[in-house]
């Protein structure tokens, strides 16, 4: 390899440290409600809005300067705000283009290395029950923004011949459900549809219920894996005319098999709505 390539590999190293890094501040910034203040307060200080949050000053200081350095805060002196873009994006989630749940997705998810460390020795793996809570909560976070601005609106109308069977009433389910973000949002977009959403999680159940109830959406949340579904005491769970899948089959043990207990889920004209991030089995192909 040239000179210029060993530069090229070692400045990506240097940005991909600095990225972790940026993310670990956003993190801060987000659990402590540095986004949201300096988006709600407009232009400050960093003694300003230490004050506002009861934070030291100093540490507020540097994390403003980090954040400024990333691209997510703004500088004008000494004083520092957000533009929109910005605020819709790290403050507001409600925002079609929320992102900052990610910083919570991704640094919780990297205090589990030397667990994972132990999983290359030995095989096996992390269960999910074993992530705590915030893991969960920041996916439903980063999610969130699919479920209120595009799953009804848009993703889902544009099955062919779906939202008139949607508005007649069919039995759908959300599998991998989550918090119940998505199956609330169905449930009340066509309240004549019967909607089941199933999650191995029994913690993230209880949240799919609660979210349901504060909603007044009449959803069902069921503690269940998909291979659970063929036994006698699921036996109602079965003949769906839509199964909702989305970011969830590639974490599965076996994607084809659960594919093909999806199948026999279905009814004869059913429908299978699967969503799954972008990639390819080459992995050159995936730079």
């Amino acid at each position: 390899m040239s000179n210029q390539d060993d530069r090229e590999i070692a400045d990506r190293v240097v940005a991909d440290v600095g990225g972790a890094f940026s993310a670990g501040l956003g993190y801060i910034g987000d659990r402590l409600g540095l986004f949201r203040m300096l988006a709600s307060e407009g232009e400050c200080s960093s003694d300003e809005l230490a004050r506002l949050l009861d934070l030291d000053e100093r540490y507020v200081r540097e994390w403003l300067k980090g954040m400024v350095s990333a691209g997510y805060v703004e500088a004008r002196g000494e004083r520092y705000f957000m533009t929109s873009s910005q605020q819709a994006v790290l403050a507001d989630e409600r925002s079609p283009v929320f992102a900052a749940g990610a910083f919570q997705f991704v640094l919780p998810s990297l205090n589990f290395t030397s667990r994972l460390m132990e999983c290359f020795r030995s095989g096996g793996g992390i269960p999910y029950s074993d992530l705590g809570s915030e893991i969960p909560e920041a996916i439903d976070r980063m999610h969130r923004p699919w479920f209120e601005h595009h799953l009804t609106q848009s993703w889902l109308p544009s099955v062919a011949g779906l939202p008139a069977r949607l508005g007649e009433g069919i039995r759908i389910l959300d599998l991998g459900c989550g918090l119940g973000r998505a199956g609330v949002a169905i449930g009340r977009q066509w309240t004549r549809s019967t909607v089941i959403g199933i999650d191995p999680d029994r913690a993230s159940i209880e949240a799919a219920r609660r979210l349901g109830a504060e909603a007044g959406v009449d959803v069902e949340f069921l503690e269940a894996r998909l291979e659970d579904l063929g036994r006698s005491e699921f036996e109602r769970m079965a003949d769906f005319d839509l199964i909702v899948a989305i970011d969830c089959i590639h974490d599965m043990a076996d994607p084809v098999a659960e594919l093909r207990q999806v199948r026999r889920l279905l009814s004869p004209s059913g429908v299978l709505f699967w969503s799954e991030p972008r990639g390819s089995g080459n992995p050159m192909e995936n730079r």
